[in-house]
């Protein structure tokens, strides 16, 4: 009941906060502090002529105030963002600012507005028990929450100073940000403030522009390495992979579907009966590749689940072989397979879900076996980025390892953990320091 106070308390100090720091420029402020202690020193005017200036700036925030009621500004803005961004780099994208008043505007400030959610109740406290930090550092410090909060919104923005807006013009604005999670970054508006005669006191005007930009998870440079995967057999192969790999003979033709490949056209026919004919083939054999991502992370810091994704969106990023498929799977609230490769999805795509994957509970592990399992007879190889190395991991890389399967694994840790102290170790076996990422893939 306390800790829910506690945060009670937080948003309503955070919003009257926010409020003071939008609506107060730097001098107001500092005249503001000196507004409160006149009037706390001079509240007997008898011993103490400290209420005359008490007096005397009340009378300026007054006038403040009403001279900002007199700013009419009205302005639209349109952002050109870029589709998307990388967690850890900055993102610069750029503000077009129309006015749409007859009067030309001075010193203005454009802030940024970006959508967030107050955190709830049981966020603070799952944030709180992973920070794995001491009680005074946790969630109910109002710095951390804070900090919590601004990692939800994605970004901070700073403030921007307009030098002039000139009439039915537009005024270019370079703006940038660093994203701080994965996931969407989503901008409601911004506000464009206009400080009274006096500079005290802001008055906002709100531009409403809602646009997205989804953030990807952080890569880096993996040399390619080679796993000793041959060619399977792929059910439906042609229409699947769209022309990848080796066709065994020509079967019959048959009527143009939707999907159907265009150097598979028969063109001949076409010519003769005038509708799209195609070429049938038995299915093919070709390179399928499956990248595991283990989501087991919900009793581990936020670190090493990010480390985990970034390492996995690094490896997806480096299999470009145009004569492959590769296979991302993992386990959220279900089991997840998304196939990408030439002829039918781009790897880029695959960056979209892993900017969106989430932690899973300890059964989803299990869960992934039965997926690969019933995957495996297609499998050329596997890849997998693990966030353990347990008994259940062990005994089920062991037995594919048995059956002759191509591994690869990526195991993320803490930087304690030594690798000749862990057993059943497979060919290619790799140790991540979530610390390090960019210097453990780039040695590899």
């Amino acid at each position: 009941m306390f800790k829910r106070l506690l945060l009670s308390l937080y948003r309503r100090v955070f919003i009257i906060s926010q409020w003071m720091r939008l609506h107060f420029t730097r001098t107001g402020h500092l005249c503001l502090i000196l507004l409160v202690m006149s009037g706390v020193f001079g509240v007997n005017t008898k011993l103490s002529n400290t209420y005359q200036l008490f007096v005397f700036l009340l009378v300026l925030f007054v006038i403040a105030l009403l001279a900002s009621v007199i700013n009419r500004f009205k302005a639209s803005i349109t952002r050109q963002l870029p589709r998307y961004a990388t967690v850890g780099e900055p993102l610069n994208y750029v503000v077009s600012l129309n006015n749409e008043t007859k009067k030309a505007y001075t010193d203005l400030v454009y802030i940024e507005n970006l959508h967030a959610v107050f955190p709830r109740y049981d966020e603070v406290i799952n944030f709180h028990h992973k920070s794995h930090l001491p009680w005074y550092q946790q969630g109910v410090s109002f710095r951390v929450w804070r900090r919590y909060f601004y990692w939800q919104k994605g970004s901070y923005v700073e403030e921007y100073p307009i030098a002039l807006i000139e009439v039915k013009n537009a005024t270019q604005l370079k703006v940038s940000c660093t994203p701080l999670r994965r996931g969407v970054l989503n901008f409601s508006g911004a506000y464009i403030a206009k400080p009274d005669v006096l500079g005290l006191f802001r008055r906002l005007y709100f531009a409403p522009a809602a646009q997205r930009c989804l953030v990807l998870p952080k890569r880096y440079t993996v040399k390619p390495f080679d796993l000793s995967g041959k060619r399977q057999y792929q059910s439906g192969g042609v229409s699947l992979a769209n022309s990848v790999g080796d066709s065994a003979e020509f079967m019959s033709l048959r009527d143009y579907r939707q999907g159907d490949a265009l150097n598979q056209i028969h063109w001949k026919s076409f010519a003769r009966h005038g509708k799209l004919i195609v070429k049938e083939y038995q299915d093919e054999y070709f390179v399928r590749r499956a990248l595991l991502l283990d989501t087991d992370g919900a009793e581990l810091a936020p670190e090493y689940f990010e480390a985990a994704v970034s390492v996995a969106a690094s490896l997806a990023m480096t299999d470009t072989q145009n004569d492959a498929l590769l296979d991302l799977m993992f386990v959220g609230r279900e089991s997840y397979h998304f196939t990408a490769g030439r002829g039918v999805d781009h790897l880029p795509h695959l960056q979209e879900i892993l900017a969106a994957v989430q932690t899973s509970d300890s059964e989803s592990f299990s869960r992934l076996k039965i997926a690969v399992m019933e995957h495996l007879e297609r499998c050329s190889s596997l890849v997998c980025v693990l966030l353990h190395w347990d008994t259940l991991r062990q005994d089920f890389f062991k037995l594919l390892s048995q059956q002759g399967m191509p591994l690869a694994i990526f195991l993320i840790h803490d930087g304690t953990v030594i690798k000749a102290e862990l057993k059943n170790l497979p060919e290619h076996f790799y140790l991540i320091n979530h610390q390090q990422l960019g210097n453990d893939l780039a040695h590899l």
